[in-house]
């Protein structure tokens, strides 16, 4: 049996604490345009009213344990034309999935607008007390210090004559707004893979529904209520945003390579938790960080961070003014002061950040809270906008004033929000002043409002076919980027063509449709969560736990079964050849990458402790502090990451010999004591001096040469023999490594697609490799180092320099290969992997370092 859903008008519905709800008038005979917010309005007509019944705007609370009549076939109405599924009215009442799952449902469970996502959030107006009611037919009453009481024609409910409605109303041009952003969000993201500026649209609505609950909230004299805020929007966002990211663990683990599956791990718990855009400014910074982040199916999951941390942060501001709403001052003005200078601030960070680190303010929420505080800034100033220009809904029943600059204003706010990322490519200058675009784009549309014309851009946005976008343009964009990832990975294309792209686009909505029917609107619709704050706390806990669980669950699988994958690969396979059959197991496998960084398993402690410390450095050793110095030698390694990845083929020789290997690399810096350096490896040199006069080590290895991704260009750096010079000088022994192949592709994830598709290691050495002559010089440079001796007289025991060239074992018989035997040679796109180093360099390392003294 059909049932009408009780929450279906075009109204906001107050919490069971505000006043009652009054009865929207229906003045000059002109009917309001009912509110959608449900996606059957597309697949049956609505219910046609019974004489006498009262006008789209009226309903009556329902009783508890109160029936629908059921719908009868010939209660419905008979099949719509095309002028009115494209503008005519739309339907009234339908039925949805939680009226079978619960029944009817109490009116005060859709409560007021909190976000930019929400079906019930495209509503102005506010509460005002019975008493009230009787006296808002007079268009003279004015409320504290003269200013118009509220009403429902704009943000504070005031109509454009001074005038009060009895009731907010819906904007269905807004409703239809959010349709556009999302569209231009998912069509950007699938065809043209750029910026769009909608997510940017949607921070700002977000602001502007907040900010006019708020303020109808201070204006009507109702508590805040911001705990339950946050447990409400939480309940209505988390549970659909969960529910997601089960299913792209899903996706990910039937559809990606292992080597993107931590990355989706982490990025599913810091999405569910809020704190993605945070995750993501870390990854960007982070040098072991892979670089996976434009193919990461949660990436998108950034703006909703962003916005969630504004929903707990921006209703904090207006605990500022609330004694002066209690005392019936104005509590607009001083928000504008104090929005203004909050926004103020923001954009000139987003300005300066912009500019010099924009991978960072991208997803930075200071760089991007001036765009809320437009917003907000629109919705305390729509009022006077309102009256000043003579704003009319169409709910007054007269046209409004300067109906030909409205529908134009309008229509161009459409078309510069179109244009933006197409005309102009702002992919690089986002979040900077360009995001003012869309912005102005989006506020023209909220200004012009309601333009009486029905070719105005209100009259498009307010059909039906946007009414359906708009009701599942949160779920929509949750699944969108997922899809068309997996999709992506799965074709093995760089951007989806004009079929495969509607496909994605049409599976998404799909998909979406399902995730609002099944989730969204049970959740957001339940009167048993909202009826107790430590139930809408309960769906929030348990959305997160489940996403925590799913994730770490399958971390904790995966490395429960590491232990048997590595044991069960062919070891007789030679570490010198390429394979031309697939082995058993290709070690390491992709998830397990992160491991292969080399690490000491000590901190630095005791007399190899450093004196000071120095950013980015993290000094490891090998055995304890309280280790007896005075028989221990002692290795250190310094310079880049690429002096560290050789730390792995020291160890059987300091274990050997019961030394000491110390850490002090700087990832990204060179030991180039004497050569001019950059901000960032500033003072590196004379820290590694300082700290090999402190400790006196036997032995000290680091890189020499410089090896160049795009070409065979291989260099001895300006300081390198400087620094090996210095070194002999103090009588320090220096290994003098060569530097290994870079490349300008993941040679990991190269490889791992190939083989992943069916290949051998020999079709991914001739899809990824390289001759070494395309690489490496055709001679090592550092060759002179080997000449080199101390400056000062000798004792019979002076310092020497070892040249250490793998480059035959990395790249034997002339060949750079990803895969060589059964163990994959790079984990990136220029370092070793921790086992290749292991199992094939550190034999070669153990035996130079033996023949030496």
């Amino acid at each position: 049996m059909l049932r009408p859903t009780a929450a279906r008008k075009g109204i906001a519905i107050s919490s069971p604490q505000d006043p009652p709800t009054p009865r929207a008038g229906n003045r000059g005979g002109h009917r309001a345009h009912p509110r959608s917010d449900s996606l059957e309005d597309w697949t049956q007509e609505a219910l046609p009213e019974a004489p006498g019944t009262p006008g789209p705007h009226h309903r009556a609370r329902p009783h508890s344990h109160s029936r629908t009549p059921t719908r009868t076939r010939s209660d419905r109405s008979p099949g719509s034309s095309l002028d009115a599924w494209t503008s005519g009215p739309l339907p009234t009442a339908t039925s949805s999935l939680d009226d079978w799952v619960q029944g009817p449902i109490e009116l005060h469970v859709e409560r007021e607008a909190e976000d930019a996502w929400s079906t019930a959030g495209s509503v102005t107006g506010t509460w005002r007390p019975p008493a009230e009611e009787s006296r808002s037919r007079s268009p003279q009453r004015t409320g504290p210090e003269g200013a118009a009481s509220p009403a429902g024609g704009s943000i504070d409910g005031t109509s454009a004559d001074g005038g009060l409605r009895s009731g907010p109303v819906f904007r269905h041009e807004l409703h239809g707004l959010r349709a556009v952003a999302l569209g231009l969000v998912a069509i950007y993201h699938i065809w043209l893979g750029r910026v769009s500026g909608g997510v940017d649209v949607f921070l700002f609505l977000s602001a502007f529904f907040l900010t006019g609950t708020f303020v109808r909230r201070l204006e009507s004299g109702r508590p805040l209520g911001i705990p339950r805020y946050w447990l409400h929007t939480f309940k209505r966002l988390l549970p659909p945003a969960a529910v997601t990211i089960l299913l792209t663990l899903v996706g990910t683990a039937a559809f990606l390579p292992s080597s993107l599956w931590p990355t989706v791990m982490q990025e599913a718990v810091a999405s569910a938790a809020y704190v993605q855009n945070a995750l993501l400014v870390f990854l960007q910074v982070d040098y072991h960080a892979r670089d996976a982040g434009g193919a990461s199916p949660l990436q998108h999951f950034w703006s909703l961070s962003v916005q969630g941390q504004a929903f707990v942060v921006w209703p904090l501001l207006f605990l500022l003014v609330v004694r002066r709403a209690r005392r019936g001052k104005s509590v607009r003005r001083p928000l504008i002061v104090l929005v203004l200078l909050i926004g103020a601030a923001s954009l000139t960070w987003s300005v300066i950040t912009t500019q010099t680190q924009q991978q960072v303010a991208y997803f930075d929420t200071a760089a991007r809270l001036w765009e809320f505080a437009a917003g907000s800034l629109l919705a305390l100033a729509l009022p006077v906008i309102d009256r000043i220009t003579g704003a009319y809904r169409p709910e007054d029943g007269r046209p409004p004033r300067l109906r030909l600059a409205r529908a134009l204003t309008g229509w161009a706010g459409i078309a510069a929000l179109l244009a933006c990322g197409i005309v102009l490519d702002v992919s690089t200058m986002f979040p900077g002043w360009i995001a003012i675009v869309p912005l102005a784009a989006a506020g023209a549309v909220v200004v012009a409002g309601h333009s009486g014309h029905r070719w105005g851009i209100d009259a498009l946005l307010s059909t039906r076919p946007a009414a359906f976008v708009g009701d599942i343009s949160y779920a929509l964009y949750l699944v969108h980027w997922p899809v068309l990832v997996l999709w992506l990975h799965h074709s093995g294309q760089q951007r989806a063509g004009l079929l495969d792209g509607l496909v994605v686009l049409a599976g998404s909505v799909l998909l979406a449709w399902l995730v609002t029917r099944a989730v969204d609107a049970p959740v957001r619709r339940s009167r048993w969560l909202e009826a107790r704050p430590w139930r809408a706390l309960t769906a929030i806990a348990a959305s997160f736990a489940l996403v925590l669980a799913g994730a770490g669950g399958w971390w904790l699988v995966l490395n429960q079964q590491s232990p048997q994958e590595t044991t069960a690969s062919a070891q007789d396979l030679p570490t010198d050849e390429v394979a031309t059959t697939v082995p058993t197991v290709i070690r390491p496998a992709g998830w397990q990458l992160g491991s292969q960084w080399p690490d000491l398993p000590q901190r630095c402690a005791g007399p190899w402790a450093p004196s000071v410390s120095f950013p980015h450095v993290t000094c490891q050793q090998l055995l304890p502090g309280d280790t007896d110095v005075d028989t221990s030698e002692t290795i250190v390694v310094v310079g880049s990451s690429h002096s560290r990845q050789y730390i792995p083929a020291l160890l059987p020789t300091a274990e050997a010999r019961g030394a000491q290997v110390v850490n002090l690399t700087m990832d990204g810096c060179q030991f180039l004591a004497g050569a001019e350096r950059d901000g960032y490896c500033a003072g590196y040199d004379e820290y590694v001096l300082s700290y090999v006069d402190s400790i006196d080590p036997d032995t000290v290895l680091t890189t020499v040469t410089l090896t160049d991704a795009g070409s065979a260009e291989e260099t001895l750096p300006d300081g390198a023999a400087s620094s090996v010079q210095a070194l002999l000088d103090r009588g320090i022994d220096v290994i003098a490594a060569r530097d290994t192949p870079r490349w300008e592709s993941d040679q990991f994830q190269c490889a791992e697609d190939v083989i992943d598709g069916g290949g051998t290691p020999a079709e991914a050495d001739e899809a990824c490799g390289a001759d070494a002559s395309q690489k490496l010089a055709a001679s090592n440079p550092a060759k002179p180092l080997a000449d080199l001796v101390p400056a000062g007289p000798g004792d019979g025991a002076a310092a020497e320099v070892t040249l250490l060239d793998l480059s035959t074992q990395i790249c034997p018989e002339g060949r750079c290969s990803p895969v060589l035997g059964d163990v994959s040679v790079y984990m990136d796109d220029d370092h070793l992997t921790r086992l290749f180093v292991e199992e094939t360099l550190a034999p070669r390392v153990t035996e130079l370092l033996a023949n030496s003294r």
